[in-house]
């Protein structure tokens, strides 16, 4: 019986102890006329060091193959989080302005923000067509 009831204390520390060791971030490049030149976005998440999550964020920003290569060098970390989720929308029709990021408590929020975002940037006659392109949560978050 101590056996178990130590391997559960043991179970319960470590599953306690990984949320602290995760970390996320988010890098975008977005140039000043989006339809024109594209937009990038890199994520991160359930990296055990702040570095290595915006390292890893980058490398992705930097290879997205829908962006021009001169968009792609603006690639640059904008924000970092912890046990939260990150979610980015974008307008599928070429030469939209339409694209979006946010970080939130929950899937549900980041998506939503995402895609409120991205439509905002869309304009009033492609509401709706924003689409959730990247997503993923960090941590304890869900």
């Amino acid at each position: 019986m101590k056996n178990v009831l130590a391997t559960v204390i043991l179970l319960a520390a470590c599953g306690f102890a990984s949320p602290a060791l995760s970390f996320g971030a988010i890098s975008i490049a977005e140039p000043a006329d989006v339809a024109k030149d594209g937009y990038s976005s890199g994520i991160s998440y359930n990296f055990k060091t702040q570095g290595e999550a915006e390292d890893r964020a980058d490398t992705e920003c930097a290879n997205t193959q829908d962006a021009p290569p001169e968009t792609r060098k603006l690639c640059k970390v904008i924000r970092t989080f912890q046990n939260q989720c990150v979610a980015v929308a974008l307008d599928p029709k070429a030469g939209t302005p339409g694209a979006g990021w946010a970080i939130g408590d929950t899937s549900a929020l980041a998506r939503r923000d995402a895609l409120e975002r991205c439509e905002d940037t869309a304009g009033p006659d492609r509401k709706g067509e924003c689409r959730i392109t990247a997503e993923g949560c960090d941590g304890r978050a869900k």
